[in-house]
């Protein structure tokens, strides 16, 4: 029935009770009006049957009006009046007050009470009140009307016409009552989701304010040593270039540090806001894990860790995102070097199938407990095992790499045992000759801007700092 509601009654709860009430008022009133209409023709009653067939036909108008003009003022009115005219007519041609029909008028206020505003209810119980009234004092004053039938000396009739009294009234209860229900539904789905949305925010200001903490944490300490190893150069004369070289090194470390950590606040913003700018096309892989392999040579080397790819220039190519496959890797690779301890070794390598490419990090450091896999992916997480060589993190390397994968159709995995290494990796799906290079709209061109801008800053600051 809901295909009867015009669309501007489905933007309150209260006009979509009272239009739905309406269309199933309508459709009942008119039929049973129009069954006790053929009732009345079999009996002999002409008239009652013509003015009960008028207001049958008149009350089954009122789904229709609403689909049209969605105006429930006007078809609550049409519903009232074709009601109260087809009883007060009944009652004028048989007998007035002793007509079986006067019990009828009952109807008029209960409809009104339900179908309408209360101002317009008020005005048709009022109205109904009036006319019982009329046809009592005429009564009283010996006034008689007219007896177009003998139907109200006849008890079975009579006790039909009262049953269908009883019948449409309690209709009328169930179909408020299943307004009602669906009433409390909706107020309990609405009640839910504003606590899912409460909650949602309170999750979201406790990662604010966790949030806060770690990053007013984890920026305190690297411009610490900015500070200090700056004033330590001011307060040097005549310092040694083995003096600048060391304290540029451990300003440029810090420096470096801060930049992983502004860089991932502002990857996390991107990725949240939905304005990263992804692409698919073909992704060399091989020459990816190269390039970040080679990258990160000189910083394995410090703690003489072994770092090498098994993958090589024949091994299949990615359906995915350049920038953001190296970002993957490039958080893979430096995770396995932090948390691998001195002497240790980092291997890449990648294993295909039909539809996807796998490229793998295995490392050969103390390994995740299950506890820790279990809230691995997650922000701000912090786990048992701590780096060796005194690096940092900042708890959203991992959230980063699982939420790339899964905006370019791929997905992580980890496998892992406490004491014997882990496993990282990234599936991506399988680039082939049909591949058709795609580019998610950017929602915000300003976002590119401030990435673009963001690298060129980087790289800037560490050409400048290299050379002391």
């Amino acid at each position: 029935m809901d295909g009867y509601l015009h669309p501007s009654l489905l933007e309150d709860e209260e006009i979509l009770r009272r239009g739905r009430l309406q269309i199933r008022f309508g459709i009942l009133g008119g039929f049973m009006a129009i069954v006790y209409s053929g009732l009345f023709l079999l009996l002999g009653h002409y008239w009652g049957g013509i003015i009960l067939g008028a207001s049958g036909f008149a009350i089954a108008q009122v789904p229709w009006i609403v689909r049209k003009t969605g105006n429930l003022s006007l078809t609550g009115h049409l519903y009232g009046g074709a009601l109260m005219l087809g009883v007060t007519s009944l009652c004028v041609i048989d007998g007035g007050r002793e007509s079986v029909m006067f019990a009828w008028l009952a109807a008029v206020p209960v409809s009104a009470l339900l179908l309408m505003r209360l101002r317009e209810a008020i005005w048709w119980c009022a109205v109904c009140t009036a006319t019982a009234t009329a046809f009592v004092y005429l009564d009283l004053q010996g006034i008689r009307f007219l007896h177009t039938s003998e139907l109200n000396q006849n008890p079975a009739l009579s006790s039909v016409s009262y049953l269908g009294l009883i019948l449409f009234l309690t209709f009328l209860a169930l179909l408020f009552e299943k307004g009602r229900l669906e009433a409390s539904l909706r107020f309990q789905r609405a009640s839910k989701k504003l606590e899912e949305a409460n909650q949602q925010l309170t999750d979201l200001n406790h990662q604010k304010n966790e949030f806060l903490n770690i990053a007013a944490h984890d920026l305190k300490n690297p411009l610490s040593i900015i500070c200090g190893y700056a004033d330590l150069l001011r307060e040097i004369d005549e310092p040694t270039p083995e003096e600048i070289h060391i304290q540029a090194g451990e300003i440029l470390r810090s420096g470096n540090h801060m930049l992983d950590i502004i860089r991932n606040i502002l990857d996390v913003r991107a990725i949240e806001d939905g304005q990263r700018n992804l692409s698919k096309e073909q992704c060399l892989i091989f020459q990816i894990v190269e390039d970040v392999v080679s990258g990160y040579q000189k910083f394995a080397s410090r703690k003489k860790i072994q770092i090498f790819s098994s993958i090589n220039s024949h091994s299949p190519d990615a359906w995915a995102d350049p920038g953001a496959t190296r970002q993957i890797l490039d958080n893979l690779i430096s995770n396995a070097i932090k948390y691998t301890p001195h002497g240790g070794m980092v291997k890449v390598f990648a294993t295909s199938s039909k539809d996807e490419i796998s490229i793998s990090v295995s490392d050969t450091g103390p390994g995740l407990s299950e506890a820790d896999q279990a809230k691995l992916w997650g922000k701000f997480t912090r786990l048992t095992p701590r780096p060796t060589g005194k690096e940092h993190s900042t708890g959203l390397g991992l959230w980063i790499v699982r939420r790339l994968a899964t905006e370019m159709n791929g997905n992580t995995f980890c496998m892992s045992r406490e004491g014997e290494g882990s496993t990282f990796g990234i599936r991506l799906p399988l680039w082939t000759s049909s591949s058709t290079t795609m580019r998610r709209e950017d929602k915000s061109g300003k976002a590119t801007f401030d990435r673009l801008l963001a690298e060129i800053e980087s790289k800037s600051d560490i050409e400048v700092a290299l050379p002391g």
